[in-house]
């Protein structure tokens, strides 16, 4: 009998493992029929890191666009089985089934087919509009190829591209779509049959994509749609004999890189200066020949500079061309080998004009990490501190991401930045004056004297000397990172809104001994119905995003100084492209490519004002540890930032931009014009913490309101005490926008602090005599004995922990 239960036991386990079917050299896993593996030279090429919901950013995920993203076609089971040389996949979407069978012709090609059926009684319609195009269903190619990093977007309409964007969507009828990495030999193409409406671009750390848009899908009960796809992988060889007309379109990227020329360019030439420009060139596949190198400077028909010069192909050479640079310049070079172009490059260059006041450039850094304490006192998720103790930018500079950017800045005294340092951050850092205990990666415990605890302290000092010098600003917020624009339109949930500005901004007094009037909005979730907050609590300004608050309402640039319509508040609009492009294009392989991103987004700043003459103040917001830790190479992108502070620094120098803090801003600019932003998230909606994964989502939002409910019925009944004080700091912990993200959904968290509250709150009822107060009641100024600050947080957190409870 135990014989046999074991062995029930080990089926149990086993079914709920993934599983995959493999045909040859080829696996498909069951959850969301994606690419596991294709092998080449018997080593398999196909990877990917991790995106949230998705799971593995893995090739061949589609999406029914109604559904909030990654939708279920990527995350469902599918039933697999395998016939000949395919394998074949069922699941159902509500009444649509879904069949995909897999079938691989060589070692080279596969066929995909993807068919849908409405088994329902009512007409099933996937459709969206995004960027003005009406969309329904979707198919890409993503991950990596071999090695991560060096992979580029390829895709071939009229003509043949090869490109790396980010967050970018193109309106094309597409013959092929993939990824190509010259430096690994290695290239993926899809085929489709379906006429696409659209191309969408996209990297990160989890690798590249590219992805297939097509029309609406409409299907009446008992109808089916199916859409074909021809898959390609194997090296850019195999392409010539399967695929000649894309290998011919393909050669003058692959000649680039058997002879490759780099162009090396004074950093920021001024307008009418003459430079001199290095070219180099690298053969890869060395040949006992003497080639031909030709070489322009075009500033105008007339500002041309040229020169040529025999140059050998067996080994690196350097040679340099001078001209005078006038507004926006093309070098181009040719290298040819009888009377052959074997390889040729471009590369523009920007004259700037040095006049007047300089580009004023605010960089601000959203520190933030969530409350992740369970009520015990436990931490759950300290990555507060391991981010700022630990040294995961080891070999190029000590401690963590949050460490690194106060360390690095003492190095570039002239150069100002702004910090939001959120205050559950601040509270965290707070507990290695007493001590704290962390249930991650093993239940552990860590004294003020530990290495740990002095790191973070070192940290704290660090950004108090950079404030008090006045190199960087420092923002408040909320204490609990809520959703604070959502919670304002929907629920009208102001007295916790209230509460939670209140402890936040104490709580960065406390801890930093500062008293700042600048504010970051958790996930930039603005509503007009807060102004009275901002002003109530003498906040004089904060950050929004251009793309979503601003230019879906007013036809303003984003590059100058706005005043919040009826209040006194200020607000900074960042540059929505520029932002992420600094964020999340940073997977480099090697110090080189690094610099070059640098500085090409420190020329990308600098060529604002000739778009925009009227351009006064630059913003670039983002995450400042995020970029850094969630890259494929964190210690490389740590030197990417520093390498931006140098451009920085040399364009400051040559008085082209100044940086400046955010309180700086505020004081040399005018208001430009007095607005109301859109309500809505830096995302343009609030889908990513209530929709995109609804079934998860909703129920907690569900029980938000229960909770909130209930706490309301206590003020009532019992008056604004000390127990309807811990149940707002409840309340507060539980709805933190970290825990309700949709690749990052963590109910667990919010569970335990709802059920914390409504113990709280219950006991209290209990208790309590009918309270004779108003329950119109208005005030909110929280009493010496309720929660008020992180000494009093602290004190609540580590009770349990003295008692060494666990959770």
């Amino acid at each position: 009998m135990r014989k046999a239960s074991i062995v029930l036991i080990f089926l149990l386990v086993f079914s709920l493992l993934p599983y995959s079917s493999a045909q040859g050299d080829v696996k498909i896993s069951n959850n969301g029929f994606v690419l596991e593996q294709w092998e080449i030279n018997s080593k398999n090429i196909i990877d990917a890191g991790d995106r949230g919901a998705l799971g593995k950013s893995y090739p061949l995920w589609d999406w029914l666009l109604s559904e909030p993203w990654p939708g279920s076609l990527a995350t469902k089971e599918y039933q697999l089985r395998v016939e000949g040389e395919k394998i074949i996949g069922t699941t159902e979407v509500g009444d649509l089934f879904v069949e995909k069978i897999f079938e691989q012709l060589d070692e080279n090609r596969a066929r995909l087919t993807v068919r849908f059926t409405n088994n329902g009684k009512e007409t099933f319609k996937s459709e969206t509009n995004w960027d003005g195009f009406s969309l329904g269903y979707a198919m890409a190619w993503a991950g990596y190829l071999g090695k991560p990093g060096g992979e580029k977007q390829i895709w071939v309409d009229d003509e043949l591209h090869v490109d790396n964007k980010n967050w970018v969507r193109l309106g094309t009828k597409l013959k092929a779509f993939g990824l190509v990495d010259f430096e690994e030999d290695l290239i993926a193409l899809i085929f489709p049959k379906e006429e696409s409406k659209a191309l969408w671009l996209e990297s990160s750390g989890w690798g590249s994509e590219t992805r297939a848009e097509f029309a609406p899908l409409e299907l009446n009960p008992g109808e089916s749609k199916t859409y074909v796809f021809e898959i390609f992988v194997g090296t850019i060889e195999d392409v010539e004999s399967i695929y000649p007309e894309i290998y011919r379109g393909m050669i003058k990227y692959i000649s680039k890189e058997k002879f490759k020329i780099i162009f090396e360019v004074p950093d920021f030439p001024i307008e009418g200066e003459k430079i001199t420009i290095k070219i180099r060139l690298i053969p890869k596949e060395p040949l006992n020949e003497t080639a031909e190198l030709k070489a322009q400077l075009v500033c105008s028909e007339k500002g041309v500079s040229q020169v040529t010069v025999p140059v050998s192909l067996e080994k690196e050479s350097e040679t340099t061309l001078e001209g005078a640079v006038s507004g926006v310049c093309k070098i181009k070079a040719t290298l040819e080998l009888k009377d052959e172009v074997i390889s040729s490059a471009e590369k523009e260059v920007s004259a700037f004009k040095k006049e007047g006041t300089p580009l004023y450039v605010v960089f601000i850094w959203h520190h933030h990490q969530s409350p992740g304490v369970w009520p015990n006192g436990t931490l759950h998720g300290p990555w507060a501190l391991v981010h700022t103790y630990e040294d995961e930018l080891y070999p190029y500079y000590p401690g963590g991401a949050y460490y690194f950017h106060a360390y690095i800045l003492q190095k570039y005294p002239q150069i100002k930045m702004t910090y939001h340092l959120s205050p559950s951050l601040l509270w965290q850092w707070n507990l290695t004056k007493s001590g704290w205990c962390q249930s991650y990666p093993q239940y552990q415990c860590f004294t003020p004297d530990s290495a740990e605890a002095k790191r973070v302290q070192e940290t704290i000092e660090l950004y108090k000397q950079l404030y008090e010098r006045g190199q960087i600003d420092i923002l408040s917020s909320y204490f609990a990172h809520p959703i604070s624009g959502y919670i304002a339109e929907k629920y009208g949930w102001f007295d916790l809104l209230d509460y939670e500005l209140n402890l936040g901004m104490k709580t960065t007094e406390e801890v930093m001994n500062i008293k700042t009037n600048g504010m970051w909005l958790p996930e930039m979730a603005f509503s007009p119905k807060l102004a009275y907050l901002f002003d109530k609590y003498s906040i004089k300004y904060f950050p929004l995003d251009d793309r979503c608050h601003l230019r879906v309402l007013y036809p303003y640039s984003p590059y100058h100084l706005y005043k919040l319509e009826n209040s006194s508040t200020l607000i900074l609009f960042r540059d929505h492209s520029l932002s992420d492009e600094f964020a999340f294009n940073n997977n480099f392989r090697s110090e080189e490519e690094a610099r070059e991103k640098a500085k090409e987004i420190v020329e990308k700043i600098l060529s604002v004002r000739s778009k925009d003459p009227s351009a006064e103040v630059v913003t670039i917001a983002a995450d400042g540890e995020n970029w850094i830790i969630f890259s494929n190479n964190p210690p490389l992108t740590a030197f990417y930032f520093e390498a931006l502070l140098q451009y920085l620094e040399e364009a400051q120098e040559k008085g082209l931009l100044k940086t400046v803090t955010f309180r700086e801003a505020t004081l040399k600019l005018k208001p430009y014009q007095n607005v109301t932003p859109l309500a809505t998230s830096w995302l343009c909606s609030w889908d990513k913490w209530t929709r995109e994964r609804k079934n998860l989502q909703e129920p907690m939002w569900k029980r938000d309101e229960k909770v909130y409910t209930l706490i309301q019925e206590y003020k009532e009944k019992c008056s604004k005490n000390e127990v309807y004080y811990k149940a707002l700091y409840g309340l507060s912990q539980a709805m933190d926008s970290d825990f309700y993200w949709a690749e990052f959904i963590f109910d667990k968290h919010v569970y335990a602090w709802l059920n914390w509250t409504e113990e709280t709150v219950n006991a209290g009822l209990a208790k309590c005599e009918v309270s004779t107060s108003s329950p119109f009641e208005t005030t909110t100024t929280v009493p010496e004995e309720g929660i008020c600050g992180p000494v009093m947080i602290l004190a609540i957190a580590l009770v349990p922990l003295v008692l060494r409870r666990r959770l």
